[in-house]
């Protein structure tokens, strides 16, 4: 008996041509301003090329990017106003709130950078692996024979 249907694609990769622009514009949901967005179509279309990003892995792009764009604007802040900050009350130091969000901006671009495989680590990790080939068992009279 024939197969019924079309062909099955062997796999999503086979339509990463009709995918491509899409991934590559910055989504509309993209919290941040242009910054965000001009680093997400600059990433985007590295990230497509290598065959990192996928639809499924597209928000760990833009929490990147929103992250990336929080990160300068905390140094901005620190390089305009310092590391420490002074009480006008009680003349104490204290530190920068921009250090924890600088902080925090880092942490969340580090985590989706290993997550997209941006790193040197995770890029070896990737090109380590290989896909798995399915053993063809044969059975009947032939897998006797052989």
């Amino acid at each position: 008996m024939g197969a019924r249907g079309p062909a099955p694609k062997d796999n999503l990769a086979s339509m990463a041509g009709v995918l491509e622009p899409l991934r590559q514009k910055a989504p509309d949901g993209i919290r941040g301003g242009s910054s965000a967005k001009k680093e997400y179509e600059r990433l985007a279309a590295q990230l497509s090329k290598l065959g990192h990003l996928t639809d499924l892995n597209r928000q760990a792009l833009v929490n990147y990017c929103e992250a990336r764009e929080l990160a300068d604007m905390a140094l901005d802040e620190l390089h305009a106003l310092g590391v420490t900050l002074e009480n006008a009350e009680s003349g104490n130091r204290y530190m920068n709130p921009a250090m924890t969000a600088l902080s925090m901006s880092l942490a969340t671009m580090e985590r989706e950078a290993k997550a997209l495989g941006m790193t040197p680590a995770a890029l070896q990790s990737i090109k380590n692996v290989k896909p798995q080939k399915s053993e063809k068992k044969e059975g009947g009279p032939s897998a006797f024979l052989t």
